[in-house]
């Protein structure tokens, strides 16, 4: 093969060369490098030649990919039939409740302090609204967690109807769905769908941290609410005893009988 290729090269020049001259002038060093481009040229054609016979072989040991095939998901859905007090909630955890009305039909009613608070101390006022965020904070985590756990249920659909019509490309029988850019661009699909799966499982994590958060905030208020009764009996029940006895005293020296 390389023999030929110099032949050829050595005929070529003979060819160029004009009638009028009388000797043929070749440069060895332009030759070698001509002879290297050529075996570079072979070695590649016998390395993408052997990698197609490696392919093709592979692609009939496969045979058909029908063994690949993989089932649906089903979509999981909420049955509220068989509780009728909590149906509310549950079909909206299904088809969705952005203002959270279905949450709050199904909640104990949370009453408004109104003007009643004004009556209290600064340090009362502030531990009773502190008690009271704790409950609209987990009113607020519950309603949108439970609306974005609709809105997930929607997408998983659109997302499995998408890995559905990628699988239908990837395991297609003709070879026009093999084709270089046709593999790129499945590949480029899965990615974008490896990505959109990834939004959604972060958006449940987040919305579960969230439950956790408004949890440990319950439990710090309830340990708080705790160790100050702690402290006040502490620092008030010697007084209180003695107030105590001092009343009760007073109250036996003075009765008398009706």
């Amino acid at each position: 093969m390389i023999r030929r290729c110099v032949l050829i090269i050595v005929g070529l020049a003979l060819v160029t060369v004009p009638v009028s001259a009388q000797f043929l002038v070749l440069d060895p060093g332009n030759l070698a490098q001509v002879v290297l481009i050529a075996q570079r040229a072979q070695r590649t054609y016998q390395l993408l030649q052997a990698e197609y016979e490696l392919v093709t072989r592979m692609a009939q040991g496969l045979r058909t990919l029908d063994a690949y095939r993989i089932p649906a998901i089903a979509i999981s859905v909420l049955d509220a039939t068989h509780f009728p007090y909590g149906r509310a909630w549950i079909e909206a955890m299904n088809g969705g409740d952005a203002r959270g009305a279905a949450y709050l039909a199904s909640a104990v009613p949370l009453q408004r302090p109104e003007r009643a608070l004004d009556r209290l101390s600064a340090l009362a006022r502030r531990w009773f609204e502190n008690r009271y965020a704790t409950v609209e904070i987990s009113d607020s985590v519950a309603m949108m967690g439970g609306h974005q756990v609709a809105l997930l249920r929607a997408y998983h659909g659109q997302i499995q109807d998408a890995v559905q019509r990628l699988e239908e490309d990837v395991l297609h029988p003709s070879s026009d769905y093999h084709q270089l850019t046709a593999v790129l661009d499945k590949i480029s699909a899965g990615e974008l769908l490896g990505r959109r799966q990834d939004m959604a499982a972060n958006q449940l994590l987040s919305h579960a941290l969230e439950q956790l958060l408004a949890r440990n905030k319950r439990e710090r208020d309830t340990e708080a609410a705790t160790i100050n009764m702690q402290l006040t009996t502490w620092r008030d029940g010697q007084a209180m005893n003695d107030a105590f006895v001092a009343g009760t005293g007073e109250a036996l020296r003075t009765w008398r009988q009706p």
